[in-house]
């Protein structure tokens, strides 16, 4: 919570006031797709991401853009972290992130 003068702001509601951590779990499930077509590029079979052990290890509890990297460090793909506006096609942590929430 931070204060402002009088007025008082919740920044982060998951898991806190809101039962959504469980939509945003699933949401990551968007790496399958780009796991899919990296395998298929490189003729090696990539574990698909899981929820359970995937989530906790590399994502949770981090900022987004570091999930996004980490979880894809964990299977040998490094992309470019990108910027806030990278336009849709473009291949980095932080597109990638605005995936997830959408």
């Amino acid at each position: 919570m931070s204060r402002s003068g009088n007025h008082q702001a919740i920044n982060d509601l998951d898991g806190v006031l809101t039962k959504t951590a469980s939509l945003h779990t699933v949401a990551w499930k968007l790496f399958d797709g780009l796991l899919k077509q990296r395998a298929a590029a490189i003729g090696e079979a990539l574990a698909a991401f899981d929820i359970d052990s995937d989530h906790r290890r590399y994502v949770d509890g981090k900022l987004r853009y570091d999930g996004v990297s980490d979880l894809l460090a964990s299977r040998g793909i490094e992309l470019p972290i990108g910027i806030l506006q990278d336009l849709p096609g473009t291949l980095s942590a932080h597109r990638l992130g605005k995936l997830k929430n959408q």
